[in-house]
């Protein structure tokens, strides 16, 4: 499995943990760790797809750009039209960026 795939892998288990514990606390705050969940795994999970296709440096730098782009524009639209709670949505959001770091820790682990 490629390092962004295992990244966007991540991502989902971390994000659905949080969204789980979310929804234990108050419904509300799941629906907004839900929200949260979404904000970043699609844009990775197209990202994911589309480094699988090409090996365009170019390219690949220009689709990341779009990534953190697409990733800024949910998030929005989420806070905006959604009006979701903030401590559900940041927390997760917050939770999930850590997903970035797990593939150089399993790496490491895995090496020793």
């Amino acid at each position: 499995m490629s390092v962004v795939a295992r990244i966007v892998v991540t991502q989902v288990v971390m994000s659905g943990i949080a969204v789980l514990a979310f929804f234990f606390i108050a419904p509300e705050q799941g629906r907004a760790a839900t929200f949260a969940m979404a904000s970043v795994v699609l844009p990775s999970a197209f990202y994911a797809w589309f480094v699988q296709r090409t090996f365009n440096a170019t390219r690949l730098l220009l689709h990341g750009v779009w990534r953190v782009l697409l990733t800024a524009v949910l998030m929005a639209v989420c806070i905006i039209v959604f009006r979701v709670e903030p401590l559900g949505f940041f927390v997760t959001l917050g939770w999930v960026q850590l997903a970035y770091l797990a593939p150089g820790v399993l790496r490491w682990q895995s090496s020793t």
